[in-house]
């Protein structure tokens, strides 16, 4: 029998991975580029000449292993990072999933109207009679299992306890003191939030939906994003560690309200099973953007990074016997990797904004994977010059004495380039002020080549040093619109956010490293499990959004026109 020929061998191969249910973000990611957004040919070119060049269609080149694969574009040889389109899916996927509230269903694992709704699927299901209390009863029509339909709290004996845990969980009261101060039991406190959780989703899906159908040119066509770390306790027997999880959260600027708010964390993912299933199938030997399993990471890329955290880092054993053993690594819920998930979490913004044919400027820390993330999940709108995208960096870590200086300096130049005084300065009104700005910036801007990072010459005191990084800047790019979006480049809605979380929420506090600890930082107050930060973080960003604090007039949710008035307790629980 004849071997195959090398050139049949490699017919079918390809150099980049398959588009996974319309998802494909392998492309050159320059927004510069001619041959930006375009798919360029999949195809293994070794053995099939197709290495002449087309002057209509460089192919570019595939390098790297691993985790460092990627796309060297023909056109303008800007390098992309090659993902795994399928990890990317299945991440959208489940934060789709996270923002609807699944009602009443049934709950028999083994029926197929299984997890399909009262409300989806009525067909599914027939009344069968009352409760004592008088609440009606449902039946699945397959299975005869039942469940009830009533007042959410109705099993509740302390219903009275649900606000005032509520404003105690949003005002940076740690679990151990709401047990105190509420007088309720630490599993009752649990179950709490639970329920608090369940109601929160519940008003959220029916409330917001998708935002798809908000008047964008009326409230604003700019958001910002940005991510925190937060700090999870994740101790064994012998070490204590604080693992590190992102927050992704963007605002719309102009309102404040949180539109997408997602933690690096699946509360149902399995580590140890998916390493397990990983090796049956061959993904650990292939480049991660090749695998089946590339959403999470694996429990042994988990467990050498905690040994690296907390290398040399032991319990005494004299104190050994006083440590609660039974504070391990959870059995349930997975690291999800942060480039998936900034993938993601842009292809959910796209969804929310995909009806309106507004222009759009979407502005985000100055983290290279997050802006390359928005210029995939936008590609066809940037393209068509409907979307822009700039990173902002600036100095986060100066003292108060030193952004006050800074912001001394920035008015006296700006006072200087207008040839106002200071009380002059301060009376104009803000629209005139900012047209003033925008001719500064025209002049300086002249100077300035095409795509390079451009220093805003006036500081303020919440953004130092700002320098802003437009990456849609092209030709066509008017002057005027281009100092515009210079001014508007700013991530102050979403950081003022960050601030609150910091401050009203207690397992978000930043951690701190005291002398006796080595350096290391540890915090009681942190929590042991991750899925209780998932529900805490959700439940501040509904209580920012839509209830505020006493002093607040107007709510992010009444300022992009979701709501009339502020929603008390009584709303959500009644």
């Amino acid at each position: 029998m004849k071997s195959v020929s090398q050139k049949s061998a490699t017919a079918g191969r390809r150099r980049l991975p398959l588009p996974f249910f319309g998802v494909d973000v392998n492309f050159c990611r320059n927004a510069q580029c001619a041959h930006f957004g375009v798919r360029p040919d999949p195809r293994d070119g070794r053995g099939l000449k197709l290495g002449s060049a087309n002057a209509n269609f460089p192919r570019g080149r595939v390098g790297g292993t691993g985790d460092d694969k990627y796309f060297e574009c023909g056109s303008c040889g800007k390098e992309s990072s090659v993902k795994n389109n399928r990890a990317i899916a299945e991440e959208y996927t489940r934060l789709r999933r996270l923002q609807r509230f699944h009602g009443k269903a049934c709950s028999n694992e083994g029926c197929p109207s299984h997890g399909k709704t009262l409300e989806t699927w009525p067909e599914l299901y027939w009344k069968s009679g009352r409760t004592k209390a008088g609440h009606q009863r449902y039946a699945c029509k397959r299975c005869r299992s039942t469940f009830t339909v009533g007042h959410p709290a109705r099993n509740h004996r302390r219903q009275s306890k649900n606000g005032q845990i509520l404003k105690l969980l949003v005002h940076g009261t740690s679990l151990s003191k709401i047990t105190e101060i509420a007088d309720v039991a630490p599993r009752d406190v649990y179950r709490k939030i639970d329920f608090i959780y369940d109601r929160v989703r519940e008003f959220t899906d029916r409330r917001e939906g998708d935002l798809r159908d908000v008047d964008w040119e009326r409230y604003g066509r700019r958001f910002a994003t940005d991510s925190q770390s937060l700090t999870l306790n994740w101790p064994n027997r012998k070490k204590r560690a604080s693992v590190s999880v992102q927050h992704l959260c963007t605002a719309h600027a102009n309102s404040g309200f949180i539109v997408l708010g997602h933690l690096q964390f699946d509360p149902a993912g399995d580590m140890a099973q998916i390493e397990v299933d990983m090796a049956a199938n061959g993904d650990l030997a292939k480049d991660r953007c090749w695998r089946r399993h590339g959403r999470l990471w694996t429990a042994s890329e988990f467990k050498k990074y905690l040994d690296d955290i907390t290398a040399g880092v032991e319990i005494d054993p004299e104190i050994l016997a006083d440590v609660d053993l039974g504070l391990q690594l959870p059995h349930e819920g997975g690291l999800v990797r942060q480039d998936i998930q900034q993938y993601a979490h842009a292809l959910m913004l796209r969804r929310m904004v995909s009806r309106s044919n507004s222009r759009f400027f979407f502005v985000q820390d100055g983290d290279a994977g997050l802006s390359k993330a928005f210029l995939a999940a936008f590609a066809p709108e940037v393209a068509a010059g409907r979307v822009d995208v700039a990173t902002v960096s600036f100095g986060k870590y100066e003292f108060n004495d030193a952004r006050e200086a800074l912001y001394a300096k920035g008015r006296k130049d700006l006072r200087n380039d207008l040839n106002l005084t200071a009380q002059q300065l301060d009376s104009l009104p803000e629209f005139v002020l900012n047209e003033e700005i925008d001719r500064e910036i025209v002049k300086r801007l002249a100077r300035r080549p095409l795509g390079s990072p451009f220093e805003w010459p006036y500081h303020t005191k919440s953004e130092p040093s700002r320098v802003i990084d437009l990456k849609t800047d092209r030709p066509e790019l008017s002057a005027e619109r281009c100092a515009r979006l210079m001014r508007l480049a700013t991530l102050r809605s979403v950081d003022s956010y960050f601030h609150k979380i910091r401050s009203n929420v207690r397992p978000a506090s930043r951690p701190v490293s005291t002398p006796s600890a080595n350096g290391r930082t540890w915090d009681r107050h942190f929590l042991y499990k991750p899925e209780m930060l998932v529900k805490i973080i959700e439940i501040y960003r509904f209580q920012h959004n839509w209830m505020g604090s006493r002093d607040t007039k107007r709510t992010p949710a009444m300022k992009l026109g979701l709501a009339k008035g502020k929603v008390y307790e009584r709303d959500l629980f009644g």
